[in-house]
């Protein structure tokens, strides 16, 4: 449960400011007098986490069996998901290496650090800095382009390979900037359903299979709105975002779906612009132009 209060900022020495914080806070954080803390500017807000918690993922000792291929290939992913840095891996160098070849498939990059004469080996996950906007922008285009090939050649190809390591990586990212306090919770919380929406949206063309969408107009519908809310939610203007959310809720209103294809892709639609309405709604100057508009 969250608990708020207003301090006052008070000024120390020739220009500094500072603000006390409640004993009982300092109490339940472990932090004492001396202590050092870590301090998250994003330009609207200060974010303070103990200095300790720093790297705690990275100080997470994970150890991976391989007797069954497929689930060691999920904790692996779970683990980069969660975002630790070193895996230790039990198995035979051959079994590493085959495993090694299915995990390059969703994660963006990893360092093998496999001996041929051992049977314990080590994954390190190696991210390069990035900040969270530039990801959501390279993100989109991918999306569009995994969609295109799925509809041109009726299954997965490339494309969805790099779409999966860069939606891993987003995850990363976004679970990783909300623990820090460098994103707000309710942007981590709807990002993160989005992507999941994002690929459903895909995975549920694959099922539909070459050509389906053009024989049928509503889908064809659904799926053109859907690319819109795709670009939507990844972009940082919200206003012309819910400009967007608004246009395609009223063209998702007059389709009427006569399978259960349509009617789950017109979901999935829906809920996107559900999550662009819900960003309005956190920002005043949007929720005053679209939920209570001037007469």
């Amino acid at each position: 449960m969250s608990e708020r209060l207003v301090k006052r900022v008070n000024v120390v020495g020739r220009g500094s400011l500072s603000v006390i914080l409640p004993k009982r806070w300092a109490e339940v954080l472990g932090l004492r007098p001396g202590d050092r803390v870590n301090l998250v500017f994003d330009g609207s807000k200060v974010v303070i986490t103990p200095y300790s918690s720093e790297g705690t993922a990275e100080d997470v000792n994970i150890m991976v069996e391989v007797d069954r291929e497929e689930v060691a290939l999920r904790k692996l992913v779970a683990s980069y998901f969660e975002g630790v840095t070193r895996v230790k891996v039990r198995s035979g160098y051959e079994e590493l290496v085959k495993l090694s070849e299915r995990l390059r498939e969703v994660v963006p990059s990893f360092l093998l650090m496999g001996n041929p004469q051992s049977t314990v080996h080590e994954v390190v996950f190696t991210d390069v800095e990035t900040r969270l906007p530039e990801l959501l922008r390279n993100f989109e285009p991918v999306v569009y382009r995994a969609l295109e090939e799925i509809e041109e050649v009726g299954y997965p190809g490339p494309m969805y390979r790099e779409f999966m390591r860069k939606y891993l990586h987003l995850l990363r990212v976004i679970k990783y900037s909300a623990a820090q306090g460098s994103l707000d919770t309710y942007e981590a919380v709807d990002l993160a359903l989005a992507l999941e929406y994002v690929k459903e949206l895909i995975d549920s063309v694959t099922r539909l299979g070459r050509g389906r969408v053009e024989v049928d107009e509503a889908l064809e519908q659904i799926l053109e709105s859907a690319r819109a809310l795709i670009g939507a939610i990844l972009t940082e203007d919200v206003e012309s975002a819910t400009a967007v959310a608004d246009k395609v809720l009223r063209i998702l209103d007059g389709i009427h779906c006569s399978t259960e294809a349509c009617s789950s892709l017109k979901y999935l639609a829906t809920r996107m612009s559900e999550i662009v309405l819900g960003r309005c709604i956190r920002s005043k100057a949007c929720r005053c132009k679209y939920f209570f508009p001037k007469v």
